[in-house]
């Protein structure tokens, strides 16, 4: 069938709440003519299967003011249409919770995103092969996947839907979980400055980087910040950033920020970063709270830091493996780690 009856017909079955599962037979390739909106209580098995989206197009999308709950996605190829890769996000979760990807292959385009999670609770994606294709700009910053922030800068499709579905919300629970992300910044874990710095003491809770293999060509290898508690552990971690200009913490291998004023829960946060192997330029580990503009007082503090059993690389030498901006941990503890002049 063309891309327009698949289309219509794969709406039809994933439209409702009810419990439901779709299977794309191993070994069908499909065109879709349209972004695939789920119901809650979904489940869309396409192992064997490649799924093409039609140009500038999600291929999921969940509507915002629907709520979705109980989505799942198994297995595929999932790709654009578009020359180079989708330049927008190709899957789109927002709003949701109880999210599942595994074993899904896809890509987008250096400038785009492959995953984007806004805004949502309980999100596991694991054992994916996430990329980037085509060219990648010399400075690019996106991320192939992306926690990120509801507001009308960072998501306005979503705003399109209403201002009640902008208004900061963050996201809690999110498990990036055995999978191969490649791109600019291989995960984002994202803040925003807009609207006047409104929103910079919203924060995500409890976000699990754990068992991937993250490789990043012009940014962080792993951006992790306005966090309060998680893990980072068991990944292999890699950035091959060169910066010219004075911007040269997009060269670090993990780094981990704060921007705005937090609540107390960050001070009382656990954050463990450990069996690790970390390689970046300017440091391996980076972790700053937020400070007052000439960095004399650390307005928000991250809280008990535990780096161990790490074997940690730094093109800038061994010293500059794990390093913070003055005091920005509560505590800060490091055991077991080893460093090596990359």
């Amino acid at each position: 069938p063309d891309g327009n009856l698949n289309y219509k017909a794969l709406t039809y079955l994933i439209t409702g709440n009810k419990q439901k599962t779709i299977i794309i037979p191993s070994g069908a390739s499909i065109y879709i003519n349209g972004p695939l909106k789920p119901g809650s209580n979904t489940t869309i098995i396409a192992q064997g299967a490649t799924i093409t989206v039609k140009k500038k197009s999600n291929a999921i999308f969940t509507e915002p003011n629907r709520k979705i709950t109980n989505l799942s996605i198994i297995g595929g190829t999932w790709r654009s249409a578009d020359a180079g890769g989708r330049t927008g996000s190709l899957f789109v979760f927002a709003h949701a919770s109880n999210v599942m990807m595994d074993g899904v292959d896809c890509n987008a385009n250096y400038k785009g995103h492959t995953i984007e999670i806004i805004a949502c609770s309980n999100v596991t994606i694991q054992n994916c092969v996430v990329s980037a294709i085509g060219s990648c700009p010399a400075k690019c910053l996106e991320e192939q996947i992306q926690v990120d922030i509801a507001t009308k800068k960072t998501s306005p499709k979503i705003s399109s839907y209403g201002k009640k579905y902008v208004k900061g919300q963050t996201c809690k629970n999110i498990y990036i979980l055995n999978n191969q992300v490649s791109g600019a910044r291989a995960v984002g874990v994202n803040w925003t400055s807009s609207e006047k710095g409104k929103w910079r003491g919203k924060y995500h809770k409890n976000i699990v980087i754990s068992g991937n293999t993250l490789t990043s060509s012009t940014s962080e290898g792993l951006a992790y910040f306005n966090v309060i508690g998680g893990k980072i552990t068991n990944n292999t971690i890699i950035t091959y950033a060169k910066r010219k200009d004075s911007n040269s913490s997009y060269t670090i291998g993990v780094h981990v920020a704060v921007f705005g004023k937090a609540p107390k829960s960050l001070a009382k946060s656990k954050l463990e970063i450990s069996n690790n192997t970390i390689k970046g330029r300017r440091n391996g580990i980076y972790l700053k709270g937020y400070f007052n503009k000439k960095e004399t007082k650390c307005l928000a503090k991250l809280g008990k830091v535990y780096v161990k059993n790490n074997q940690i690389y730094c093109k800038k030498g061994k010293k500059n493996s794990v390093k913070q901006t003055k005091k920005s941990c509560k505590k800060l503890k490091k055991s077991g780690n080893k460093y090596y002049k990359w």
